[in-house]
Formats: C-alpha cells, sequence, structure tokens
C-alpha cells in the first residue's frame, strides 16, 4: 500500500500533468466532456452530431480522454434518500501531529460512509462529507470508528438541513 507521502506526490504530478495536457483540449474534446458530464449514456451518434465528427472520431477522442486521465470512470447518481440515506452531515476533524494523518485517510478511506475527505486550512485538519441511513448509524461513525483512530483528538460535526445544490460537473468554458 502507497504513504500518505506516496499518494499526495503522485496525485501533485498527475494534477500537474493534467493541467498541462488540459491547455492542450481543443474545443471539441472540451464539448464532447460537457456533454459526457451531462449524460455519460449519451450515445456516441448524437455526441458525434453534436459535435460535427463521425462516430468513430468519437470513439476515439474519448478513449484518449479515458487513457489521459480526463475521465477517470463512469457511475450512476443514485437518489440517497430513496435508498434510505437520510443523514448527510459534514465532520471536520482535529489531527493532533501530521504523523497521524497518514493512519486516519488510510481508515476513512475503507469507510463507505464517508464520501469525501480532504485536508483542509484553518482550525481542523481534515473535512469528511458522510452519508448515513440514521443518527444511531452517525453516532456509530463517529463514536465507534472515526473517533478511535489514533491521533484523533477533536471532531466538529455540521449537519445538512437541507441540499440546494450538489453537482459533480467541471465548467468545460
Amino acid at each position: 500500500m502507497a504513504t500518505y507521502a506516496e499518494n499526495n506526490k503522485a496525485m501533485t504530478s498527475l494534477a500537474r500533468m493534467n493541467q498541462e495536457q488540459g491547455a492542450a483540449l481543443d474545443p471539441i474534446d472540451r464539448q464532447i466532456l460537457a456533454l459526457l458530464q451531462e449524460n455519460a449514456k449519451l450515445p456516441q451518434a448524437e455526441v458525434a452530431k453534436a459535435v460535427g465528427l463521425t462516430a468513430p472520431s468519437v470513439n476515439e477522442r474519448i478513449r484518449k480522454l479515458e487513457r489521459g486521465g480526463f475521465i477517470r470512470g463512469y457511475a450512476a447518481l443514485l437518489d440517497e434518500r430513496r435508498l434510505g440515506y437520510d443523514i448527510t452531515a459534514f465532520v471536520e476533524v482535529f489531527i493532533e501531529h501530521p504523523k497521524f494523518e497518514e493512519e486516519f485517510v488510510a481508515t476513512v478511506g475503507s469507510l463507505d460512509e464517508v464520501l469525501e475527505c480532504h485536508h483542509i486550512t484553518g482550525e481542523f485538519s481534515i473535512l469528511l462529507k458522510v452519508r448515513v441511513t440514521d443518527m444511531n448509524a452517525f453516532r456509530r461513525l463517529l463514536i465507534e470508528k472515526l473517533n478511535l483512530v489514533r491521533g484523533v483528538r477533536q471532531t466538529r460535526t455540521l449537519m445538512v438541513l437541507a441540499t440546494a445544490k450538489e453537482t459533480h460537473r467541471i465548467p468545460m468554458s
């Protein structure tokens, strides 16, 4: 398993490479990415028609975008409420020393309830976005899982009352 430092170095290198490659994306690649962000199941023939290319040309461009890391994967967007996941929260975590961060990140990486994990500036070290079925599940996550990880000194939770916007779309203009 890679260490936090190795992952961070690889991510930084990848980000730099993607940033450099991002400048090389032509307007058609950007248009294809915008269309796929809106509907990843859009038939390639429709994408081709929208961008003024043939379907085989679009197929090749999509494969290049995948190989280049611009498209990381495809996923179905599920309705969390219909599936019984009624609680969304942001948990700020204070790690008492940087030497404990790698273990913490590895631990939360294995927890299905944790959707996102961000290193942040400010009073706390880490910001987690979590989604659970109910308050008992949240209590178990916080008390029986997160607070037991070595180095966690304090947590602070912000409960989501309602979500006005939640997207994964990146502006392609």
